[in-house]
């Protein structure tokens, strides 16, 4: 498969939120997608474990596995956050202190390690970015945003991820905080607000000063178009 289908296909699993699953002996776990409020609560566990980004990056299995030896504890609490659903799991304490023993009681190593890389590198919103090209989105609407001529306008605010984020969120969809933190996933909320329809209108002055086409036009999938499930199939396969 080559690696714009595998993307492609990443990005599906990310839509419906599909969780990884894995067994121990006769129990069965699933690694599900993180939230923002699971990414808050992970933070410094996985700030503690001292984590070498470049060897994680160019050798994972080899760095994953070096932190589940000198780190164990440490990664198996990170694992039994990832297998918590929801912000009452997350904090069900005697449920996560008795995951977290089990896990300490029996998983191997090498098994540990192995899940301990969904758990670091789940997070993959940079590389759809680039693969959707909402990056070039960007430079596009920046390229507009620098002849727009709005004198009367001044925007205050989104300094944190309250306004730039949570705020957005519930103001754009009608969800609330608490949705937003802890019931959709972090990577479908970033990519909501990244590829969000945004509308910017120019005077004919400033409209002369754009020398920019919609390059993106032939990617758009139109949900009113007849053939809206073909071209959908095969958007998705990278095709």
């Amino acid at each position: 498969m080559e690696q714009s289908q595998l993307i492609s296909k990443s990005i599906a699993d990310a839509i419906i939120e599909r969780p990884h699953g894995f067994s121990i002996g006769s129990r069965h776990f699933y690694l599900y997608p993180v939230t923002l409020g699971k990414i808050y609560v992970l933070r410094d566990l996985v700030d503690s474990l001292g984590m070498d980004a470049t060897a994680l990056r160019e050798n994972p299995f080899a760095e994953s596995l070096r932190l589940a030896q000198e780190k164990r504890e440490v990664c198996c609490q990170i694992l039994t956050y990832h297998t918590m659903r929801g912000k009452d799991e997350v904090f069900d304490n005697r449920l996560v202190q008795k995951t977290k023993k089990f896990l300490l009681r029996n998983v191997e190593e090498k098994d540990l390690a192995a899940m301990l890389i969904i758990c670091l590198t789940s997070d993959k919103t940079a590389e759809y970015v680039k693969h959707l090209k909402l990056d070039k989105e960007d430079d596009r609407m920046k390229q507009v945003m620098s002849v727009k001529q709005d004198r009367n306008s001044f925007t205050f605010g989104g300094k944190s991820v309250y306004g730039s984020l949570i705020d957005t969120a519930c103001e754009r969809y009608g969800w609330t905080m608490d949705y937003v933190v802890w019931g959709i996933s972090f990577t479908n909320l970033q990519l909501l607000l990244k590829d969000s329809v945004k509308t910017i209108y120019l005077s004919e002055e400033e409209r002369k000063k754009v020398h920019i086409t919609d390059v993106h036009d032939e990617e758009r999938i139109d949900a009113s178009d007849p053939d809206f499930i073909k071209k959908a199939r095969a958007f998705m396969k990278g095709e």
